[in-house]
């Protein structure tokens, strides 16, 4: 397993730097599923096909999942998942807030992963043995436990049918969190949470297998990602709503909302 965790880190650097030269060499934005705001870029297909050939060159016939290729995997099975660039709207507006993504997963569960950012070079990484990490340091989740003093990454999605459940969401925000913003990263965004640097994540629409290693990182450094009505969120390659939260206390207080 040490030799898969190795692997994964150094292909992760790789396939950042990859990312970077990529961008700055030739961008190309285009969208997908027929919705001129879900963005992909040569990029995110190029850099796919290098972590998916390096996977299939170190470790022959395991089954890949990526945000980008989306090959049929058995959801409870063990598998590799990918996202090559997790908040692509960020990285073709050269916002510096995106990431690359590589979960290993046994039996539907993330049993190693890490998350890139090749701009700050932060490495958030996880082992279900031994614990979640920035740079190799061991991090946690903060201990506040009031609306009022958390700071919250809200993103809504674009879905019409839960457009008036965010709306609701942050105008209560507003008036009664200490800060209410979006990034537009999913992974990222709870990395943060598991390193303490915010409190509550909330998503309308998110899909956590491509980025399963960001829960896992969460719920090890202390903290959770709930479903909407409260239990543990699953690991499923359709979209689902979560709030992820630092402790049980903040996630009853915004349930009430």
């Amino acid at each position: 397993m040490q030799n898969r965790f190795d692997f994964i880190v150094s292909l992760i650097k790789e396939a950042g730097q990859k990312v970077l030269e990529s961008r700055d060499k030739h961008l190309e934005v285009s969208s997908k599923n027929g919705d001129a705001r879900d963005l992909v870029t040569n990029v995110d297909l190029e850099v796919n096909q290098f972590i998916t050939e390096s996977i299939n060159a170190e470790f022959p016939n395991e089954l890949i999942y990526s945000e980008e290729t989306k090959d049929k995997v058995n959801e409870g099975g063990s598998f590799w998942s990918v996202d090559p660039i997790d908040g692509t709207s960020n990285f073709a507006r050269s916002l510096p807030h995106y990431a690359v993504v590589i979960s290993w997963m046994e039996n539907g569960e993330p049993i190693m992963g890490a998350i890139y950012n090749p701009v700050t070079k932060e490495l958030f990484s996880f082992e279900k043995s031994r614990g979640s990490f920035l740079n190799g340091s061991p991090i946690k989740v903060s201990t506040i436990s009031t609306l009022k003093e958390a700071y919250i990454l809200l993103h809504i999605g674009r879905k019409e049918d839960i457009r008036e459940w965010g709306i609701n969401l942050q105008k209560a925000f507003l008036a009664g969190a200490k800060k209410n913003i979006n990034l537009g990263s999913s992974a990222l965004d709870l990395a943060f949470l598991a390193a303490g640097r915010v409190d509550v994540v909330i998503y309308g629409t998110m899909t956590t297998m491509d980025i399963a290693c960001a829960t896992a990182l969460v719920r090890a450094s202390g903290g959770d990602v709930y479903s909407i009505d409260g239990t543990p969120v699953e690991f499923l390659t359709t979209p689902q709503q979560i709030i992820a939260t630092s402790n049980k206390a903040l996630f009853e207080e915004i349930s009430k909302i």
